[in-house]
């Protein structure tokens, strides 16, 4: 396993600034009964970077977070104590983060529960929001579900006062991971802003165009997010070092609303790897990309794009992967590989980017568009210049040898070592198996392997993490092989490493994120480990895990079939 096939795939399962824990000093718990929770006024004044806050398990109303300052090495922790914090309120909000940097919402606090908060109706406005000039920020595991607006905001708008304007704001390492959205009456996630060319407002009486701020370092990876009323993950105006990846997106755009209809919106202003994101049978595109250009989307899974959104209507027209030139920053170019795009209601590909060059659409299987077979990849204009290479095309499922709905490949499979040949530096296939395996590189996202898993463990090596990918973040617990076989029907196994001797708790859970499996060890030394697993009577479908160590934790997901 090479150094980069590892920092990627590992990414999207270490929390990202270690244990919530580590280096708490005073054990401040707040109540139920307390809504604000202020870093300028006491007790709170005196919280200093690296201490942990902790919330009081039970019902409450809604609160707020404001005015804390961690620093680079030592977030200011808030997290759940020991049990579930729900929260149902009639306000606007579920939790509102203001004005705070360096710190991490996280409900990592109760070892029987995925999600330690859970959001479970907002009368009046979003799950949770981040804004008011916050940066640095790290949210996971929490649960919104019922709100009329949007499960999550993360953006600080601009207004007359200008301190959060583009020259004046930026919005640093945005992180949201293994967090549940469900049933918002707008976008499940709103990360950055959408107005990214600027818009118009009036201030002292005239009328003045204003930039959003921009974000760097964004990482949106793990989330599962149903039936959103609009897209289901928009993330606009993060124009560097931005990762949306390993996502669950099911049912989006139920709203139906014009321009607001997509699984995954890579917005106006975004430069944005999107890889690894499984999108279902959502009625908007499947992966609108409006961005800056110069990034990759592939190994995403994309079935029944747009099929329920007037499905007798062939002029309501919904694509699997949308692509134009809102933002493109000219000559730069689009890649699109590896994708399975199945059944999307008009086209599985169209392109109408003009600015762009040197794009190239390869290795994808475009299965059953609604436009038939004129419908597979449709470049809107001769001036787009864009190459198409050793796509699979077809209208019907049966001769691509995909061995279930997983889209596995069976061993007889056409899309075995036929893909193109420049892979645009991609290196693993949808399940974290290395690309390529024998002659050359598969079509579609899974890449076929009789051999893998390699027969022993993974040999341990020296590595570190490449600051692009990490945020600069290094970890004394390490999965050495992800869960396999994935999808799994009875005997799982999973290699992990440590640096020194810890005690060792994974935990595993089923779709909602209660605890079905518990396990650990006592003083486990330095070195790899394997732990073996029957999970034969596990449930159906997408299950969760977490695995702890030290001062480290681990969490993902695994499919299990019949």
């Amino acid at each position: 396993m090479n150094k980069i096939h590892y920092i990627l795939f590992t990414l999207f399962f270490i929390f990202l600034f270690g244990n919530p824990e580590a280096g708490a000093k005073n054990k401040i718990i707040v109540s139920l009964s307390t809504w604000l929770v202020d870093g300028n006024v006491s007790p709170y004044n005196s919280i200093k970077p690296g201490d942990t806050v902790y919330f009081q398990p039970g019902t409450r109303s809604n609160m707020r977070i404001q005015n804390f300052k961690g620093s680079p090495r030592a977030q200011i922790v808030f997290i759940n104590n020991n049990g579930v914090v729900t929260i149902n309120t009639d306000g606007a909000y579920g939790i509102d983060v203001k004005n705070s940097r360096y710190i991490r919402l996280t409900g990592t606090g109760s070892t029987k529960n995925f999600y330690g908060f859970m959001i479970t109706g907002v009368k009046n406005g979003a799950g949770l929001s981040f804004g008011g000039l916050s940066s640095d920020f790290e949210c996971d595991h929490i649960y919104v579900a019922n709100v009329p607006i949007a499960g999550v905001y993360a953006k600080t708008d601009p207004d007359c006062s200008l301190t959060s304007t583009r020259a004046n704001f930026t919005q640093y390492n945005t992180v949201f991971h293994d967090n549940y959205f469900s049933n918002t009456g707008n976008e499940g996630m709103y990360i950055g802003s959408s107005f990214y060319s600027g818009e118009t407002m009036t201030c002292d009486g005239k009328e003045v165009t204003l930039y959003p701020s921009l974000l760097s370092g964004v990482r949106v990876y793990n989330n599962i997010v149903k039936y959103s009323g609009w897209d289901g993950i928009q993330v606009g105006s993060a124009s560097t070092d931005c990762l949306i990846m390993n996502n669950l997106v099911m049912f989006d755009s139920q709203a139906a609303v014009n321009y607001q209809m997509s699984g995954i919106l890579i917005g106006g202003g975004s430069n944005c790897d999107c890889y690894n994101n499984y999108i279902y049978k959502g009625k908007g595109d499947g992966i609108e990309s409006l961005g800056l250009a110069g990034y990759r989307i592939y190994n995403n899974v994309i079935v029944d794009a747009g099929r329920n959104y007037f499905p007798a209507d062939p002029s309501k027209m919904k694509y699997g992967i949308y692509v134009n030139d809102n933002s493109c920053q000219d000559g730069k170019s689009f890649s699109i590989l590896f994708n399975d795009i199945i059944n999307p209601k008009t086209n599985g590909i169209r392109f109408s980017s003009i600015k762009s060059k040197k794009n190239l659409i390869a290795s994808n299987a475009i299965i059953n568009p609604g436009a038939g077979s004129s419908g597979y990849i449709v470049v809107t204009s001769p001036s787009c210049e864009v190459a198409l290479k050793n796509n699979y095309l077809s209208m019907t499922q049966d001769g691509a040898g995909f061995a279930d709905t997983t889209y596995s490949l069976v061993k007889t499979s056409p899309l075995i070592d036929a893909g193109y040949v420049d892979n645009k530096q991609i290196t693993f296939d949808y399940y974290y198996h290395p690309r390529p395996y024998g002659k050359a590189f598969d079509i579609g996202i899974n890449e076929y392997n009789p051999k893998y898993p390699p027969k022993g463990k993974v040999k341990e090596e020296q590595r570190e993490h490449d600051t692009l990918i990490s945020l600069d973040k290094k970890s004394s617990l390490r999965i050495e092989q992800l869960p396999f076989p994935n999808p799994v029907e009875s005997k799982l196994t999973m290699i992990y490493a440590i640096d020194s001797a810890y005690d060792i708790f994974l935990d595993i859970y089923d779709f909602s994120g209660t605890q079905i499996y518990h396990y650990e060890v006592d003083g486990m030394g330095p070195g790899s480990h394997e732990i073996d697993l029957d999970v034969a009577d596990y449930p159906e479908g997408v299950c969760l895990f977490t695995l702890r160590g030290g001062k480290e934790a681990i969490s993902g997901k695994f499919i299990k079939v019949k």
